[in-house]
C-alpha cells in the first residue's frame, strides 16, 4: 500500500525528487568529511595531553634550502656532523628530552618500512600498545648486543614474527644492522603530530629500535635534523631552551625553535576552525535548501493528489497511514543519498590499507570502515536523517490537520 502510494503521489515529479537526492549526497559528502576530520583533530588532542599537562617544547626544524644544500654537501659533511654531535652532547647531559628519528628502508624481501630510533623517554608520551611479547626495558638502551631488540608494527610482523632475527640497512646511519623482534605494536597503532592534528602517522609498517650508546657516539647531521623536528624537552625552563636553541642554531647550521604544544595546537586550530566552519556553513546551506525542496514538493503532491487521497481514505486508509507513506518515502530517498558516500568511504579505506599510499599512511583494515569512518558515516547519515524526516512528517501532519476537500457524497 505505501508503496503504490509513493509511485502515485511523490514520483510523477521525478526532477524535484532527484534534485532532493543530488543536494542530500553533497550534504553527506561534506558532512562526512568535516566529521572525520573533527574526529582525528579531537582524538589526536587527547592523545597529546601527556604532554600538554608536562608543559613540554617542541622541537620546529625551520632550516632554509640553502642551509641543507650547504651543510651536506660532501666537503662540509664532516664539519657538519661534528657539530651535530656537539650539539646532541650538549643536549644529552643537560636536559631532559623525548628523540624519535624517522628514515625510510626496504627490508630483504623488498617491503617498505620505516625504521625509527627512539630513546628511553619516548615511551612516556606516546602510549603504545604491544600486542604480543614486551616492549624495551632499561637494559636494552645500554646494551651492546650484536642484535638489537626491535619493535614491529602489524604489517612488519607478517613477515618478522615475534622472536625473529633479520637484517636491513638503517638508511639513516647507512649501516646494516641485525634485529631481534622482541614486541609487536597494536594494529594501527600510530604517532599524533603535534602541529597537523587531523592527521594519522601509522605504525603498520615500523620497526622501532632504541637508541643505544653506540648510536649516540655516532650520531650523524641527518639523523639529529630528522628528530630536531618534534624533539620533545621537558622540565626547562625558557631560558634553557634559549640556550638550547643556540646551540643548534651556532654557525647557521642549523635553524631550529622550540614552541610550547599548547602553542602549536592554538596554531592548528586558528588555521583549521576557519576551514571547518566554511565547510559547516556550505553543508548547512545546502541542508537547507535540500529541507525547502522537500517541503515544497511534499506540499504540492499532496494538494495535487487531495482528490485521491481522499478516496483512500474513505475506502479505509487512515490519516496516519499517509504520515508513514511520506515517511517510508524519505527514508529511502536518505538511504540512496548515503549509499555513494558509503561506496567512497569504503574505497578510500580499501586504499589506505595499500601498501602503495606509503609506510607512515596504510592502515590494517579489519572491516569495511575503521571506526573514525563507520562513526562519521553514521552521524553524518542520523543527522541526514533527523532533519529531512522531520520536515516531512510536520508538512505531512500539517495537510492530514486539514478538511479534505473531496469527499464520497461529492462524486
Amino acid at each position: 500500500m505505501y508503496f503504490e502510494f509513493i509511485r502515485n503521489v511523490f514520483l510523477k515529479k521525478l526532477v524535484l525528487t532527484l534534485l532532493t537526492l543530488l543536494c542530500l549526497i553533497s550534504f553527506g559528502f561534506i558532512s562526512y568529511h568535516l566529521l572525520r576530520s573533527n574526529l582525528y583533530v579531537l582524538n589526536n588532542e587527547r592523545s597529546l595531553q601527556t604532554l600538554v599537562k608536562r608543559k613540554v617544547y617542541v622541537g620546529n626544524d625551520q632550516s632554509t634550502g640553502k642551509q641543507f644544500s650547504q651543510n651536506f654537501k660532501q666537503k662540509n659533511l664532516a664539519k657538519t656532523n661534528a657539530h651535530a654531535r656537539k650539539v646532541f652532547a650538549y643536549l644529552d647531559k643537560n636536559y631532559h628530552y623525548s628523540l624519535r628519528w624517522s628514515f625510510d628502508s626496504n627490508l630483504n624481501n623488498g617491503d617498505s618500512v620505516s625504521i625509527d630510533t627512539v630513546n628511553s623517554n619516548f615511551f612516556k608520551f606516546y602510549l603504545l600498545h604491544i600486542a604480543a611479547g614486551r616492549s624495551f626495558n632499561s637494559a636494552d638502551y645500554k646494551s651492546s648486543s650484536y642484535y638489537i631488540p626491535v619493535l614491529v608494527g602489524a604489517n612488519v610482523v607478517k613477515s618478522q614474527p615475534l622472536g625473529s632475527k633479520f637484517t636491513a640497512v638503517n638508511s639513516s646511519s647507512g649501516k646494516k644492522e641485525y634485529y631481534q623482534v622482541v614486541g609487536v605494536l597494536q594494529q594501527n597503532a600510530n604517532v599524533p603530530s603535534v602541529y597537523l592534528l587531523d592527521n594519522q602517522n601509522y605504525l603498520n609498517n615500523t620497526i622501532i629500535r632504541p637508541l643505544r650508546r653506540a648510536d649516540k657516539m655516532n650520531l650523524t647531521a641527518a639523523q639529529l635534523l630528522a628528530a630536531a623536528q618534534d624533539l620533545i624537552i621537558f622540565d626547562s625552563s625558557r631560558t634553557e631552551l634559549n640556550k638550547l636553541t643556540s646551540k643548534f642554531n651556532q654557525g647557521d647550521f642549523f635553524k631550529i625553535r622550540f614552541i610550547s604544544v599548547e602553542k602549536n595546537i592554538s596554531d592548528f586550530y586558528d588555521s583549521y576552525r576557519g576551514t571547518a566552519i566554511m565547510f559547516a556553513i556550505f553543508s548547512l546551506a545546502i541542508m537547507v535548501i535540500a529541507v525547502l525542496i522537500i517541503v515544497w514538493n511534499t506540499w504540492n503532491c499532496l494538494s495535487e493528489e487531495q482528490s485521491e487521497i481522499a478516496l483512500r481514505i474513505s475506502l479505509g486508509m487512515r490519516q496516519k497511514d499517509v504520515l508513514s507513506a511520506v515517511i517510508i518515502y524519505q527514508l529511502l530517498i536518505d538511504i540512496l543519498a548515503i549509499v555513494p558516500v558509503l561506496l567512497y568511504a569504503g574505497s578510500y579505506s580499501k586504499m589506505l590499507a595499500d601498501s602503495s599510499v606509503g609506510s607512515s599512511s596504510q592502515i590494517v583494515l579489519n572491516g569495511l570502515l575503521p571506526r573514525a569512518e563507520t562513526a562519521s558515516l553514521l552521524i553524518s547519515f542520523v543527522l541526514m536523517l533527523l532533519i529531512t524526516v522531520l520536515a516531512i512528517a510536520l508538512v505531512a501532519a500539517h495537510f492530514n490537520g486539514k478538511t479534505l476537500a473531496l469527499r464520497m457524497g461529492d462524486e
